[in-house]
């Protein structure tokens, strides 16, 4: 299959069960996300989501996702904040970014990665993410298409356990 037979388009209701079954996949296969959640419906559809998508093969079946949030909640929109004298509220953080394994090398997590940073800019807002330190496919991907490290900060998530994640954000262009 070519990378053109796979479409990128916005998540809509009735994808969630194709994207619980992809996110398994991939936690199968990665170990993402670290901690599987007890609803996981309901973690990739969190109430304060500007915007999510997903990429989906030639049969129709979810393969990827991706999601946005604002940024006010991520450690790297605080050290982007702080970095160049802007509030954290004006970012947008890039979230449950995922492809199935049997779908990976067409391209699909930089296209994902690509219809969210179109979105923050369009918003006004500038793109930014965590990712835990153990990703380093993720972390390929993000400085492959121009994403810089800010720092490594360690996180408290809800379940007590403390995770350390790198703080990136998108260059200035230029």
């Amino acid at each position: 299959m070519v990378e053109s037979e796979y479409r990128v388009r916005r998540r809509e209701s009735a994808d969630l069960d194709g994207c619980v079954r992809a996110l398994a996949e991939v936690h199968e296969a990665d170990g993402y996300p670290m901690v599987w959640p007890d609803r996981p419906a309901d973690w990739l559809a969190e109430d304060d989501q500007l915007a999510c998508w997903v990429a989906v093969a030639p049969d129709g079946a979810v393969v990827g996702h991706a999601a946005l949030a604002p940024g006010v909640a991520s450690s790297a929109a605080h050290v982007w904040a702080e970095r160049t004298g802007r509030t954290a509220d004006r970012t947008g953080a890039l979230s449950r970014l995922y492809v199935a394994p049997a779908a990976r090398g067409h391209g699909l997590g930089a296209r994902l990665l690509a219809a969210a940073v179109d979105y923050v800019r369009a918003a006004g807002l500038w793109p930014v993410l965590d990712v835990v330190t153990t990703n380093g496919a993720a972390i390929e991907l993000y400085e492959r298409q121009g994403w810089q490290r800010l720092m490594t900060a360690d996180q408290r998530w809800p379940d007590g356990q403390v995770v350390a994640v790198h703080c990136y954000a998108l260059r200035e262009a230029g």
